[in-house]
């Protein structure tokens, strides 16, 4: 077992890795005129976000069920804090790190080990035959795509995760849907929507960046595929909570 003085210089080294990936990508983003890397942006954006609708809405029907039926059981037929709860939990918290982690479930391991196995096949550099630099047709669209998913995914499950919660709520405490409605859009506000957009698009660029990275920087051989998958899983979901935690601190102090 690793020690811990080894293991952090081994996150800083991976995070050191990630920014160099990201500023990569900022740099060579115009490379998405061309039309190879458009398409594995589309594909990409289809694979993480088209095909994982019914599992998001599922999960936010479920969790915005499972909040209103709590806080009614606890707080009674208090329909003002039920709405404040939701608002909350759903908008600020639940929307943007469900969505990552279903996104890291679904695309993370997909994306390493997708890259891992094309550098021990030698299929990267093959890609030059192309003209288009090996990085700009292989990660950029990825990163570019996986970013735009999860904000994309993170304002759905909200949608559907506030409207199941409110419609629940609504049948329990025998008040319209409608009036719930109201006033929910009285407590909210467009800052609370803006700031969830911004962590689901920050979310998904440490996601892609963890995931591209550990793909790419493996050894030729084929064991070192799932220990690539298992690392961009394991520090994308670590990179998440901490920035959860971090805006949630920030939050504290702005409120």
């Amino acid at each position: 077992m690793r020690s811990l003085p080894l293991a952090f210089l081994d996150a800083c080294h991976s995070f050191n890795g990630y920014l160099k990936l990201l500023v990569y990508a900022a740099r060579n983003a115009n490379s998405l005129r061309l039309r190879p890397v458009r398409t594995v942006f589309n594909r990409q954006v289809y694979f993480t976000a088209i095909e994982a609708l019914k599992t998001t809405a599922l999960l936010a029907l479920l969790c915005g069920a499972l909040v209103a039926t709590q806080i009614t059981a606890l707080t009674g037929n208090n329909s003002e804090l039920v709405v404040n709860i939701l608002a909350w939990t759903i908008v600020r918290e639940l929307g943007p790190l469900v969505t990552a982690i279903i996104i890291i479930a679904r695309s993370s391991a997909a994306i390493a080990s997708e890259l891992a196995l094309m550098r021990i096949h030698g299929e990267i550099q093959s890609i030059g035959f192309m003209g288009i630099p090996h990085n700009s047709y292989l990660l950029v669209p990825r990163i570019f795509g996986v970013a735009l998913s999860v904000a994309a995914l993170n304002i759905y499950f909200q949608v559907i995760a506030i409207g199941g919660g409110l419609f629940v709520s609504s049948i329990f405490q025998h008040i319209s849907f409608w009036e719930h409605l109201n006033k929910f859009f009285d407590i909210i506000r467009l800052l609370d929507f803006f700031l969830s957009l911004i962590k689901g698009v920050l979310y998904g660029v440490v996601i892609s960046a963890s995931a591209c990275y550990h793909g790419m920087n493996v050894s030729h051989s084929i064991t070192e595929v799932p220990k690539a998958t298992t690392r961009a899983v394991t520090h994308g979901i670590l990179a998440i909570f901490l920035f959860d935690a971090i805006f949630a601190y920030v939050n504290f102090l702005v409120y």
